[in-house]
């Protein structure tokens, strides 16, 4: 992973991914510094807009392609 700050790209090497007190929180190594992301429930609505429209997305593809499929084994 890439993370670009004003000082420039820096990698972004995760080491601990955790579920605590309802919260996801990801520990890494940012360029030589240490980072800590962590997301909290009041995150949730921002995270699901950005992925609605590919989920949509994918939902209506995958319904079609089970459709196809069911009418292909049905004749």
């Amino acid at each position: 992973m890439r993370v670009s700050s004003p000082i420039g790209e820096l990698p972004f090497e995760p080491t601990a991914l955790r579920v605590r007190g309802g919260r996801v929180e990801v520990e890494g190594v940012m360029g030589a510094w240490p980072a800590h992301v962590v997301v909290e429930p009041a995150d949730l609505p921002s995270l699901l807009r950005l992925v609605r429209r590919p989920a949509i997305a994918a939902a209506a593809a995958l319904s079609l392609a089970a459709l196809a499929l069911r009418f292909r084994h049905g004749r």
